[in-house]
């Protein structure tokens, strides 16, 4: 495939790239350019202070991972505002922002868009937190920094870099119950230039059996392997690298649409299935004008291929590619230097090509289309503590209308204030997804080329309040989107909705640290979400609250993390029965996770920790069950 050879490309480049670096003295590497607990690297074209930025956002980092003991990316982002994380089974997680579809969510893992061309969104099954840096959420339509697929918000992910000179290393093994164990490892390097990392991890599992009726667990098997790098080339010039590649191996269950009750929906198939995924990208950065502007080139590409093997079926493959070429200037308006002026104008133009290709028992096909896109963006703040930004972007695509998205924010804060004001308001586009558009299953599903795409008119409104001696921060946003030609299935192809459908609701955070020992976290989300005709959107609780609690205690050798969750008011549609078709209710629920750190010496921790601590029998989506109480017990260690 053509990104396959692109990524051969990728990795033959990066060795050049990195290899000048190994010859200079360790003194600091330039990981430092962007200091993560206080610069939003998604939060604009070239970055974001956390303190300038105009909407809401959340982030975890890699030491709120470590302290809470969470060992997937799903797991993190299940305690966050706004966001609703859907599981059918192990093998399957879907993420919903504010209501939004799955495909409304862009992700990116540094840097390099892992949506598939597919289906438009991406599975956090299987996704590790064990080499993650960063996490950040930005909720709200982010069409005019990172175009379509980012109406609802952006999911960007930021994996470890050498953060000081010299050699760095570490690894964790983890046993635990479902027969499940794990291993990992990392290494890197800080030259004085530069530095290179790398890191792998291997799950295995039996899985959770999804249903309740004793069926057989499903194998669940993962790989994931990672190396990133840069160096400064010149004072004023930086190239670098991303490369990641992901394999699982899973079995899955059928369904029974005769079943007459939730828990005989799901039965053993022997039916099984793979991926594999591909991501990289070349970068290279280069300040001009003594440093008022900035310029970034980058060249990514992604590859995804999944293969499904059932008795019944056969072999059905589902290709998706994508590859695309980036430039980003950032100007200073002030004078200053690019990267922290007060005003700056950035500019972006992006070439990409996606495609799509199945290979099944009853079809056959390879699909592309090509886009192209100019977006300008504004960021300005003032010493009257306003902070404002603002942008457009338009894409001419080969297939659809060309759209134009554009997004206003702008936040307040009156010098010397512990309170905070923020607005924004914004239009983005979503295309069909290449399947909605090209997918062809005789009898069963035909694309429908003549889809537009779907666009969503958004608004927010929100206050932060900083608690005294800097021990918190409280929370409230008003979110409303309103989109139009919202595309659902038909049956047997898809079509445009006519009407608004309208998602709206109130996110709610804090966070108070009582004393030296004791950290505090909640969160509380109300979404409203109908269909154009007034239906309820399945799949997107109408309450979500979460709860987190971590405690050192043995004057700092240990750590214990508790993390509750709750979910009332969501709906799923039944696929069985006498009732099938029909939107229900399903039964709200409550799971707590507890998770414990003991240091045995200055380099290695004993880490153990329990997942669904009561036994919660609860469901996110009809007929599928979340996981039983399971424990784990681990030992991680770095130097």
């Amino acid at each position: 495939m053509c990104s396959a050879r692109a990524l051969r490309f990728l990795l033959l480049s990066a060795a050049c790239f990195v290899t000048p670096a190994v010859g200079h003295s360790q003194e600091a590497t330039t990981s430092d350019v962007f200091i993560l607990d206080e610069i939003l690297v998604s939060g604009g074209l070239t970055g974001i202070a956390k303190d300038n930025f105009t909407r809401a956002y959340s982030q975890i980092t890699r030491e709120e991972i470590a302290r809470r003991g969470l060992k997937t990316v799903e797991s993190a982002l299940r305690a966050l505002p706004g966001l609703s994380v859907v599981s059918t089974g192990d093998s399957m997680t879907s993420v919903f922002i504010r209501g939004g579809e799955s495909n409304h969510t862009l992700v990116l893992i540094d840097g390099v868009e892992v949506n598939t061309t597919t289906n438009g969104s991406y599975s956090f099954s299987g996704l590790s937190a064990a080499d993650i840096d960063s996490i950040e959420v930005l909720r709200g339509p982010q069409a005019t920094l990172y175009g379509t697929s980012a109406m609802a918000g952006l999911i960007a992910i930021t994996t470890q870099k050498a953060d000081k000179p010299g050699l760095s290393y570490g690894g964790g093994v983890e046993l635990g119950g479902l027969d499940s164990h794990m291993l990992n490892a990392s290494l890197r390097q800080g030259f004085a230039r530069g530095q290179l990392s790398f890191a792998a991890e291997s799950r295995r599992s039996d899985g959770e059996d999804g249903s309740r009726t004793g069926g057989d667990t499903e194998f669940n098997n993962m790989d994931t392997v990672s190396l990133n790098g840069d160096h400064a080339v010149t004072d004023s010039v930086t190239i670098g690298f991303s490369l990641r590649h992901f394999t699982q191996s899973y079995g899955y269950d059928g369904t029974d649409s005769a079943a007459t009750r939730p828990e005989d929906y799901i039965v053993d198939s022997g039916d099984t299935a793979d991926r594999d995924e591909s991501y990289g990208s070349l970068w290279a950065e280069a300040e001009a004008l003594d440093g008022r502007l900035l310029n970034r080139l980058e060249l990514s590409a992604m590859d995804q291929d999944t293969s499904y093997d059932s008795p019944s079926w056969g072999v059905s493959n589902y290709g998706s590619t994508r590859q695309a070429l980036k430039y980003t200037g950032s100007f200073a308006l002030d004078g200053t230097e690019a990267r922290g002026a007060a005003q700056k104008l950035n500019l972006l133009l992006e070439a990409e090509r996606e495609t799509f290709d199945v290979a099944t028992a009853w079809s056959t096909g390879k699909e592309s289309r090509n886009s192209r896109s100019v977006a300008l963006e504004y960021q300005g703040r003032f010493d009257n503590g306003i902070d404002l930004q603002a942008g457009v972007r338009h894409d001419v695509i080969d297939v659809f209308e060309d759209p134009t998205s554009w997004n206003l924010s702008a936040a307040w804060r009156q010098p010397g204030s512990a309170l905070r004001l923020r607005g924004s308001v914004g239009r983005a586009t979503v295309y069909p997804t290449m399947y909605e558009q090209f997918g062809y299953t005789p009898g069963l599903f035909t694309g429908n080329p003549d889809l537009k795409p779907e666009h969503s008119l958004s608004y927010e409104l929100g206050a932060d309040l900083d608690l005294p001696e800097g021990r918190g921060t409280l929370g409230v946003t008003l979110f409303q989107s309103d989109i139009e030609d919202m595309i659902a299935s038909t049956g047997t192809s898809a079509t445009n909705l006519a009407g608004t459908s309208t998602r709206k609701g109130v996110e709610l955070s804090a966070t108070w640290q009582a004393n030296d020992w004791l950290h505090l976290a909640g969160s509380y989300t109300y979404t409203h979400g109908r269909s154009p005709g007034g239906e309820r959107l399945v799949r997107r609780p109408a309450h979500e609250f979460g709860l987190q609690a971590s405690a050192d205690i043995l004057d700092g050798r240990a750590n214990v993390s508790a993390d509750l969750r709750h979910v009332a008011g969501s709906y799923d549609q039944e696929w069985f029965g006498a009732g099938s078709g029909t939107i229900s209710k399903l039964a709200q629920f409550t799971t707590v996770d507890l998770a414990a750190r003991y240091d045995l010496t200055a380099n290695v921790a004993l880490t153990g920790r329990i997942v669904n601590l009561f036994d919660a029998d609860y469901s996110e989506a009809w007929g599928y069950y979340g996981q039983s109480r399971t424990a784990y017990l681990g030992l991680s260690a770095k130097w």
